[in-house]
């Protein structure tokens, strides 16, 4: 029976060409604007990396001098990142199951084949542990063991990008690329990764694409290879400009995003650690301030640095109110259309048509109208993501990073089923009301 009402409803749509293709119009423009809008709030909020995002903890101290204040971070919290000093003093906990610093550094890069120019490259410089730790995938090789880590070994892993870049995509572990002045041994190639958010360095490079190359962390202390660190930073104090290594050793400089992974239940246990650790400092002279350290779960720390910008979701609840709005229009449309077929429906009535399948024929017209238009809807929204990818400005963001999807279409879908019963239900049910015997008597 169902499907009976459904081609009735088919037919009835198709009875009236203009006025079905006016109301799939209107139901198109009201859907693709909230599909937009909601599909960009899904990239910003959405869990990058669900299935261990509850262990991944960023870790904070307070080091900051009383008496000033350090710039985008909110009231009450600690510096956004962490000294080298500090990095490598909480590096001592052997509670966590992997644990890395992640910053950025540039260095000129030398390809291998001379067609290609020589060019400064953004280097991301983690830890060993930074690819188990973030189940980053590779196509060729693997990342390197702590080992390479301590003692500062010329191995490089490049992304998927980097190596299309670098080597035509080709397998390239065991080949060799200078950077700087030196040359260092391709070891893996990652697979493609973009997590959206960039979850690991959400402060320099939350939207953009990962990094050409991953380093070894230390070997920004090597003074001849020509790294040089680059993004935010803050800092107080002075060092001693004639040492090389006073940098790393003794400044107040905060630069590096430190990552742990660990059980949730030992994060109170690693808690403590951390506050043990800023104690000793106290005693060292450092930490003026109240203990205020933070171990802070990976989902909570995008909330704290803002990685959904608030706008959004104001626009996104904007939107569905102009969605609301084209309902209400959209039912003075469909309400004047069925009572103009008062006299069908009166003979419907009156050969013993009940009440309920007059509505559900009708609802489901209604619903045909909301479906045709959701599905336009999702056209008009890739559209305007496509517009909104070309307008942003470039280095911003990725490319292609807004863009219509399966939950695009799912969202179109599911709110032209909730728009299609909200503007069809009134007229669907005036409809059904009216006595057969006052509609056969105009006829």
């Amino acid at each position: 029976m169902f499907f009976y009402y459904l081609r009735l409803a088919w037919k009835s749509a198709l009875a009236t060409p203009a006025l079905t293709a006016l109301t799939v119009a209107a139901m198109a423009l009201g859907i693709a604007v909230p599909t937009a809008l909601i599909s960009i709030y899904h990239v910003f909020a959405q869990n990058p990396i669900p299935e261990k995002s509850d262990r991944l903890f960023n870790v904070r101290v307070e080091s900051w001098e009383t008496g000033s204040e350090f710039f985008n971070v909110l009231p009450g919290d600690p510096p956004k990142h962490m000294t080298y000093r500090d990095m490598r003093g909480l590096m001592r906990s052997d509670i966590p199951e992997h644990r890395t610093g992640v910053s950025a550094a540039t260095i000129f890069v030398f390809p291998e084949d001379k067609a290609l120019r020589p060019f400064r490259g953004v280097a991301q410089l983690v830890h060993a542990d930074f690819f188990p730790m973030f189940d980053v995938p590779f196509s060729y090789g693997s990342g390197w063991a702590r080992a390479a880590d301590d003692s500062r070994e010329r191995v490089v892993v490049l992304s998927e990008e980097g190596n299309q870049h670098l080597f035509g995509g080709e397998n390239s572990v065991g080949r060799r690329l200078r950077l700087g002045e030196q040359e260092f041994t391709v070891i893996g190639v990652l697979d493609h990764y973009e997590p959206t958010p960039q979850y690991y360095d959400v402060i320099n490079n939350a939207m953009g694409k990962p990094r050409e190359m991953f380093l070894p962390f230390d070997l920004i202390r090597d003074q001849g290879l020509g790294l040089v660190r680059t993004g935010d930073a803050d800092g107080f104090g002075s060092v001693d400009q004639n040492d090389p290594n006073a940098f790393f050793d003794s400044s107040e400089v905060t630069w590096i995003q430190y990552w742990v992974e660990l059980d949730p239940a030992q994060r109170a246990d690693y808690a403590r650690f951390v506050d043990d650790y800023a104690q000793e400092q106290k005693k060292l002279g450092r930490f003026p301030r109240p203990l205020n350290n933070r171990v802070t779960p990976l989902m909570e720390w995008m909330e704290v640095r803002g990685v959904v910008p608030p706008a959004t979701l104001g626009l996104v609840l904007i939107s569905l109110l102009f969605l609301a709005v084209c309902c209400f229009n959209l039912t003075a449309l469909l309400l004047s259309k069925f009572l103009a077929k008062s006299g069908v429906l009166g003979v419907h009535r009156a050969l013993g048509a009940p009440r309920s399948s007059v509505f559900l024929q009708r609802l489901l017209e209604c619903e045909l109208v909301g479906v045709a238009g959701g599905l336009a809807g999702t056209m008009l929204a890739a559209g305007a993501l496509a517009l909104i990818n070309r307008w942003m400005p470039a280095g911003f963001v990725r490319a292609d990073l807004f863009g219509a999807d399966g939950y695009s279409l799912a969202v179109a879908l599911g709110l032209a089923i909730v728009a299609g019963l909200v503007s069809g239900f009134y007229p669907a049910w005036r409809a059904c009301r009216i006595p057969p015997a006052l509609q056969l008597k105009v006829q």
